[in-house]
């Protein structure tokens, strides 16, 4: 008997697990500020690279054992492809995380001390970081607006959540472009290589946050064909 209860009713459920991998994506997330602070610092950011690398594989984990619980799980609320593909995409927001982490490492700009590009730099990474808690957030609120028998209130919340990480990408999206206007701006007095090398990083931290509205539009697609 105690078998066939937990067949019916296994202790992950695939939310469960969306939810437990979303806060491994925010854990990761939380080193890209620190991280740029210590870079501009002169400071070595390998440390933050390691423990992201560490928290991907737990993430892989997750990832596999999501795969397999709609084979034990009888009762999901929601189609196993719909909950892949936004597992999927809030995947790829700690692949952006870990990609530019690994960019950082690879090259030590000089010359920018005085310049604004280390404080645009750190507002990015802020807004970025921003959008990840949301998406965390969305994550975290699907549960209760299943809990909730989709109630009116608790979906209207969740449809403003998404609103605003909409907007929160678009302002990330702005501030890399600016960052690339500096940065072009300065052509004359930067070496050529670190101008090409800051604006692909700032491409890199921007597209963290292309990656949660991607995550956010899945669920609102969930909410409307519910």
């Amino acid at each position: 008997m105690t078998r066939l209860i937990e067949k019916l009713f296994p202790k992950e459920s695939p939310l469960k697990l969306l939810r437990e991998h979303s806060d491994i994506v925010l854990e990761a997330a939380a080193y890209l500020p620190k991280a740029m602070k210590d870079y501009f610092s002169g400071e070595n950011v390998e440390k933050f690279s390691y423990e992201v690398e560490k928290l991907e594989k737990q993430a892989d984990l997750l990832k596999t054992k999501l795969r397999g619980s709609y084979e034990k799980f009888r009762f999901a609320f929601f189609d196993r492809a719909d909950i892949m593909a936004i597992l999927h995409k809030q995947d790829s927001v700690i692949d952006k995380v870990d990609d530019a982490l690994k960019i950082l490492r690879m090259n030590r700009v000089e010359a920018i001390e005085k310049t604004d590009i280390p404080r645009l730099f750190t507002d990015l990474c802020a807004s970025v970081y921003d959008s990840v808690k949301l998406m965390h957030e969305l994550i975290h609120t699907l549960t209760k607006v299943v809990e909730s028998a989709f109630s009116p209130e608790e979906v209207k919340k969740e449809y403003g959540d998404i609103d605003i990480l909409e907007n929160l990408e678009f302002k990330s999206d702005t501030e890399s472009v600016h960052i690339g206007e500096i940065l072009f701006s300065l052509k004359k007095e930067l070496n050529p290589v670190d101008i090409f090398y800051l604006v692909n990083l700032a491409i890199t931290i921007s597209n963290i946050a292309d990656n949660t509205e991607n995550v956010a539009e899945s669920i609102a697609m969930l909410l409307k064909m519910e």
